[in-house]
């Protein structure tokens, strides 16, 4: 006797699309195993179930760059008319199908053997290198096909199985009968695949669509590149202007005029106690400009933060300045030591899948726990994925905090509850260990609790009223802090993100104070000599003055200097605008690029009024080559992944 096992190969059009772009997601997947085998010693470090786990992760960023590539072909099997059951209708999608998607894999196949020559994914860099007549790409593209002539019978192999299965499953058919009922059904599911489409597009229902920084939230950064796929990478970046590389040095002269590789640098000032592993309590306030502290701003007439003032004057306080001009570009610099000199933020840039050793990975090899703390929605910025790149392997958000009774309303938990919920977590960690506290109460629209709206007679409007809040929240959780056994073996480092928005100060509105932030160190009982130090301290110095003082013995990457050393010149670099700022504390140039476009004397002239080119021509030369030195560094550093010192 026979049995006959008949294959239904027609079904109605929901089906069908739900089975191709599952056929695509088993090919992605078959890719990215692929990529995997391809290149296993860079990602020896992976047990089996933890390379299980980043697989399935995968699947996350595979249904994104699924529906931003098929999104087309979705829609038009969704349109509710009868016409797309007619067979030439069927064709042409069935080749808007097959050549999408063999290009979306085609895509993903390159960086199979590309990966070992770049340490990442591909980004929409690669256009830019197309795009260049002097780059020889058909001599290229041949040379590639024979050195590697089985990737294209791979991509051979992937094409014809997914022309295979586009011609053996097939629309169910003849066309239904076109009642009313028929085209309510056929717009509920246009409905629905639009909105399949814009949900799986930014993968998942979280704030912000998901980005290549998102993959740093589920595994170190050298793993990254198994957690995304090429066409994500490309499509995440396409937008984004990709740096150039620079050779205004030769190698040997570039690292002799600027170097951000630090080795063994200890204190040799300011340190009353001998270093070593000290905890480390980092605090972000959230748009504190200099010009809000009555300590950096003597000519306020009253003061409305009297804490931080009281407490600066026991601290080792420094000329203080953001790299740059947003939350998220104070992340990188401060956590990672690298400043925001590019037209877009790091974390959104095509380089946030570098590989990058944070301040927390460092500390985190010497022992320390680690941990990240904002009450703001959890995913907000991206803060959460960035801090677990730096190396932060705990984040508290407002998720974790776990109590909306607290919620302002608009960004998260105020700073009052937040910071005592901080204090509180931050006493059950392990010691030595190193945390980072975002605040966020002085963010627009400046939410107060109820009951704090008339505490604060002294602010002028809503925005100081909100800083004198946070001014009364870090009093508090300092108080709670000291009652702690942590509290006097730590180092404290207190800096804004970025300046505030309501400058009312004519040099806090020029192009360097736009910049001007408190930055400052204390230790209880004075273990950090309290003074006013007035040279130029950046937030990318923060890393590498905390692994200083902690003897941290790890050679690094950072774009700062150790502030507790005495031979180390005070600099200060900002891009904005397209143009480029550098400054020493007594001069800064401006820089387009190409050509010096200003050079100020700020002992002079704070307001950067009279510019000075061509006049002093040695002094502007000379730090015109100190800019390009560190914009040749920073450049090609983030072009050829190499921001770590081990690269």
């Amino acid at each position: 006797m026979k049995f006959y096992f008949p294959l239904i190969r027609r079904f109605p059009i929901p089906v069908l699309l739900i089975m191709r772009l599952v056929f695509v997601l088993i090919l992605m997947d078959l890719s990215r195993w692929l990529f995997y085998i391809f290149n296993t010693a860079q990602f020896s470090n992976l047990h089996f179930f933890e390379l299980i786990r980043l697989m399935f992760i995968g699947l996350r960023f595979d249904i994104s760059a699924l529906f931003m590539v098929n999104a087309l072909y979705v829609i038009l099997l969704a349109i509710p008319a009868a016409f797309k059951y007619r067979l030439i209708y069927q064709k042409i999608t069935d080749w808007i199908y097959v050549t999408l998607n063999a290009l979306m894999i085609g895509l993903n196949l390159v960086d199979v053997i590309y990966f070992r020559y770049i340490s990442k994914r591909t980004t929409s860099e690669l256009f830019q290198f197309f795009g260049n007549s002097n780059e020889n790409i058909g001599g290229l593209m041949w040379q590639f096909l024979v050195d590697f002539w089985y990737m294209w019978l791979i991509w051979l192999v992937f094409i014809w199985l997914l022309y295979r299965f586009t011609r053996f499953f097939v629309v169910k058919s003849p066309v239904p009968v076109q009642k009313t009922s028929w085209y309510f059904w056929q717009s509920s599911f246009m409905i629905v695949s639009l909105l399949t489409l814009v949900i799986g597009i930014r993968g998942g229902f979280q704030l912000k669509p998901i980005g290549l920084v998102n993959a740093g939230k589920y595994t170190e950064t050298q793993n990254i590149p198994l957690v995304i796929n090429t066409p994500f990478s490309i499509i995440k970046t396409i937008s984004r202007q990709p740096l150039k590389e620079i050779n205004y040095f030769d190698p040997g002269a570039l690292s002799s005029r600027y170097n951000p590789i630090h080795s063994s640098s200890r204190p040799n000032r300011f340190l009353a106690a001998t270093p070593g592993k000290k905890n480390i309590v980092i605090l972000i306030l959230e748009s504190f400009g200099s010009e809000l502290i009555q300590f950096y701003n003597p000519a306020r007439p009253k003061s409305i933060t009297p804490f931080l003032d009281s407490l600066f004057s026991q601290s080792l306080a420094f000329d203080g300045w953001a790299n740059g001009r947003r939350s998220i570009e104070a992340l990188p610099s401060i956590m990672a030591g690298i400043p925001s000199l590019m037209s877009i933020d790091y974390p959104s840039s095509p380089y946030a899948g570098n590989k990058l050793e944070g301040l927390g990975t460092l500390l985190q090899d010497e022992g320390y726990e680690t941990a990240f703390f904002h009450g703001g929605n959890n995913g907000t910025m991206n803060f959460d994925a960035f801090a677990k790149a730096a190396g932060f392997k705990y984040y508290y958000g407002r998720n974790e905090y776990n109590n909306d009774s607290d919620f302002d309303g608009r960004w998260g938990i105020f700073d009052g509850p937040f910071l005592q919920y901080t204090a509180t977590t931050i006493s059950r960690m392990k010691q030595p260990f190193a945390s980072a506290i975002f605040t966020l109460s002085s963010h627009h629209p400046y939410t107060l609790p109820a009951g704090f709206e008339n505490s604060y007679p002294q602010a002028n409007d809503a925005f100081e009223r909100s800083v004198a809040y946070a001014d009364d929240c870090l009093k508090a959780f300092f108080r709670t802090a000291s009652q702690q056994p942590w509290y006097h073996n730590t180092v404290f480092v207190i800096m804004a993100d970025h300046t505030h928005p309501d400058v009312q100060t004519a040099y806090y509105k020029s192009p360097l104070g736009i910049y001007a932030i408190p930055l400052v160190f204390f230790m209880p009982d004075q273990q950090i000599l309290p003074k006013r130090v007035h040279e130029c301290a950046q937030q990318t110095d923060v890393m590498p003055s905390l692994l200083s003082i902690t003897a941290n013995p790890n050679t690094f990457l950072a774009f700062g200097r150790n502030l507790f050393d005495s031979i180390t010149t005070g600099l200060h670099f900002s891009y904005l605008n397209q143009v480029y700022q550098l400054q020493n504390g007594r001069r800064l140039v401006q820089f387009n690029g190409e050509s010096l476009t200003g050079f100020f004397d700020l002992e002079k002239d704070s307001l950067l009024q009279n510019n000075l080119l061509p006049k002093f021509s040695n002094e502007s030369n000379e730090m015109e080559l100190e800019l390009k030195a560190i914009i040749q560094q920073y450049n090609n550093r983030m072009i050829r992944n190499k921001l770590t010192a081990k690269q």
